[in-house]
């Protein structure tokens, strides 16, 4: 049920985003205590952004997963930062992330509802 979007202005080959999205899938996977087989990562390469009004390298991660506490938000937001800058080389300062609890009546799997 969690799922994470990656989007940036950067290219990258199709191995170093697969790589990226399955280390971002396992430390979802062991932060939130969710089996990684209900984790979904989606990578988007190379659109157009920009921020602080340049369009230096810069990336924004949206999570979205049922029952997200914000508890976890403040060390996920550190460690996907770190993550980013270690892997991708995009420095921190130009790393945003989006959180959103989404209630467990609006977020369907193999034809039910969680």
């Amino acid at each position: 049920m969690p799922y994470l979007k990656v989007q940036t202005n950067k290219s990258f080959s199709s191995k170093k985003q697969q790589n990226f999205l399955k280390e971002c899938s396992a430390l979802i996977s062991f932060e939130l205590g969710k089996p990684e087989k209900y984790v979904m990562t989606v990578f988007e390469p190379k659109i157009e952004m920009t921020l602080g009004g340049n369009n230096d390298s810069t990336i924004f991660l949206q999570l979205k997963s049922i029952g997200l506490p914000d508890t976890k938000t403040k060390d996920l937001s550190k460690k996907f930062a770190n993550l980013v800058e270690e892997k991708l080389k995009i420095p921190k300062d130009r790393v945003q992330v989006e959180f959103m609890d989404v209630p467990r009546g609006f977020w369907g799997w193999n034809g039910i509802l969680f």
